[in-house]
């Protein structure tokens, strides 16, 4: 019987462990104009409203300006037949409006983005600004629940087999 529960236990981890995906966060790092602007997104992140053909907006972003003070802002993407390039809208001294490539792949209604960089944008001023897309793999909360609980599971099992040995 104990064989039986451990080949169903291993036949269970076996099949439930492709599922486990870490999801990848991405670094976003814009400098130009004396300033720096720091924000992280999904690679595919959750968009608020769309364009088809012309741009797509995030909301509740949190920004970083110059490492001293952060700012929740919207962020609009622009297709490249469009101008490209991103807008940052509700930060301090309005909206920042960059003009460049387009900056992701894949629609409107469902963008994806990578690492890349450095990317050339624009300003409405005509002052360059770079904009550098790094990757983060983060562990899901569920892979960290699953190793707290096997690592909890074999402390016990442990602890058991000393108490056998003991009384023995």
């Amino acid at each position: 019987m104990r064989f039986v529960y451990q080949a169903f236990v291993l036949a269970f981890a076996l099949l439930i462990s492709p599922l486990a995906k870490a999801d990848t966060l991405l670094l976003f790092d814009l400098s130009g104009a004396g300033s720096t602007y720091t924000f992280s997104l999904d690679s595919t992140p959750p968009i608020a409203s769309a364009a088809a053909g012309f741009s797509f907006t995030l909301n509740g972003i949190d920004i970083t300006i110059d490492d001293l003070f952060g700012v929740t802002s919207g962020l609009t993407f622009f297709n490249g037949a469009r101008g490209g390039g991103v807008s940052l809208l509700n930060i301090p001294g309005g909206a920042l409006d960059l003009t460049g490539p387009q900056l992701y792949s894949g629609s409107e209604t469902t963008p994806s983005f990578g690492p890349g960089g450095p990317i050339s944008l624009t300003d409405s001023a005509g002052a360059p600004f770079s904009l550098t897309i790094t990757a983060a793999p983060t562990p899901e909360p569920g892979t960290l629940t699953l190793l707290a609980t096997g690592a909890i599971a074999t402390l016990g099992s442990i602890r058991r087999r000393r108490r056998t040995v003991a009384h023995t």
